[in-house]
């Protein structure tokens, strides 16, 4: 089992082995290099610069930026809203591939939360 925490997400290394020889101070033969890329994991950092645009009669257009630190490519994103004071559903609008997406059907002068997420 190897560790090793020092090493970026999501980045190109190149691994090779090199063997204890029969327990002797001296090294064994080294194998061949192998190149090896590191997994992609959730984000670090949340999407960005979430912006609003009215869509009459009742809806907005919500738009926002990558994740600072992905920690891979973004494959989806999932948009939650729900009102402010807690009444009412919340609502999920799951793998949205974009970096924008229509929330219609708001109540009108009511303040929602929306909650935007990024997966790697």
């Amino acid at each position: 089992c190897l560790k090793n925490t020092g090493i970026a997400l999501l980045s190109l290394h190149y691994l090779t082995i090199v063997p204890p020889n029969d327990g002797k101070v001296m090294e064994g033969q080294k194998s061949n290099a192998s190149v090896v890329m590191t997994i992609e994991y959730i984000p670090t950092t949340q999407p960005r610069k979430l912006t609003f645009n009215a869509r009459p009669p009742s809806g907005v257009n919500v738009s926002w930026s990558e994740p600072e630190t992905p920690n891979g490519i973004v494959r989806y994103y999932i948009v939650e809203y729900m009102l402010e004071d807690g009444s009412g559903n919340k609502t999920t609008l799951s793998n949205v591939t974009g970096l924008s997406t229509p929330i219609d059907g708001l109540i009108p002068s009511r303040n929602y939360n929306v909650t935007v997420r990024a997966f790697t």
